[in-house]
């Protein structure tokens, strides 16, 4: 199934709502995390309409990467695993204050 990005944050269906506020503290901490709402491009009941990818984006050398650190349609597993990262993140903080 193709799926296309979301640009427009007031396209994003309500129950979101968590992702974006965890996503927003998240960038605080650490900039190189990103969360991607896509949306299926064609109409099918066998595919969810919406999926959501979150994004670690690293340095190298030759430019920047992007990595998938996890794809899924689920809004609470996202929202699980942004919790999870904000934590680390503050506690990363926490030690080199």
């Amino acid at each position: 199934m193709l799926y296309a990005a979301v640009t427009d944050r007031g396209a994003w269906p309500l129950d979101v709502e968590e992702i974006e506020y965890l996503e927003k503290k998240l960038q605080r901490l650490d900039p190189r995390y990103q969360v991607w709402m896509e949306r299926r491009m064609f109409e099918s009941q066998d595919h969810p309409e919406y999926r959501f990818v979150l994004l670690k984006w690293e340095n190298h050398g030759d430019g920047n990467k992007r990595i998938v650190v996890l794809e899924t349609h689920d809004v609470e597993q996202m929202a699980s695993a942004l919790k999870m990262l904000v934590s680390i993140e503050e506690n990363e903080v926490k030690q080199r204050s």
